[in-house]
């Protein structure tokens, strides 16, 4: 899974002063624009997924009451494996109107998911077939992240700016220019990995599941002056 670490650096996007908001500027009015990239693969350490219970009855409170039932069944099973209250929260609610193949309202529907993240991703695997087995029909949004990418993301915008740097000072040489300083720095945000799509309606054996390695990509854009 991918997922990508937005930072400005750009000095001359922070307005500290009407003055100092100026545009990008070259002493020599001769640059080069150039992108430069890096990636880090870090090790997930929390894992976020939802589960939920779709029913359905001839009445509203009918619907209601059995999938009440199933969710504090399946939130009760999730919290005997470790689970705690914070880490658990409902993330829909809906209901609606279950309609037969001529159009004809026939009865009610309800649908109540609870997303949960913590900071275990190895017992996802294990959380799902918990959740299934107590009752959950609903599955989705399974997703592995990394909370704290400060400790990568120094060493991720550093090779990004060395990659951009040795791209510089290769065109720089095609004209039979040199690099010199640089004008303008920006960090570019790429495209944000998504989360695996997971949906079952009645029971299903969960899916041997792997954390694997989140890959954090670094993009910045630089404008360096030629001499």
């Amino acid at each position: 899974m991918r997922a990508t670490v937005a930072l400005v650096l750009a000095a001359a996007a922070v307005a500290v002063s009407p003055a100092a908001a100026e545009p990008c500027t070259s002493k020599t009015g001769s640059t080069v624009t150039v992108q430069g990239s890096a990636t880090q693969r870090v090790k997930p350490d929390t894992v976020a997924f939802t589960v939920g219970v779709e029913t359905q009855a001839a009445d509203v409170r009918s619907a209601f009451d059995a999938n009440a039932d199933r969710v504090e069944a399946m939130i009760a099973a999730l919290k005997e494996k470790g689970v705690a209250a914070e880490e658990i929260q409902t993330s829909n609610l809906d209901v609606g109107t279950v309609h037969s193949d001529e159009g004809r309202p026939i009865g009610y529907r309800v649908a109540n998911l609870v997303t949960v993240r913590r900071s275990d991703p190895a017992s996802a695997a294990e959380l799902l077939q918990v959740a299934l087995e107590a009752g959950a029909n609903q599955v989705g949004s399974l997703q592995f992240l990394v909370s704290d990418v400060s400790a990568s993301q120094r060493r991720g915008l550093e090779l990004a700016f060395q990659d951009a740097r040795a791209k510089g000072e290769a065109l720089a040489s095609f004209a039979g220019r040199s690099l010199g300083d640089v004008v303008c720095l920006a960090e570019e945000a790429g495209q944000p990995g998504r989360p695996m799509q997971m949906r079952t309606l009645g029971y299903a054996e969960a899916a041997p599941i792997e954390p694997g390695a989140e890959e954090l990509r670094f993009v910045v854009s630089v404008v360096f002056e030629l001499r």
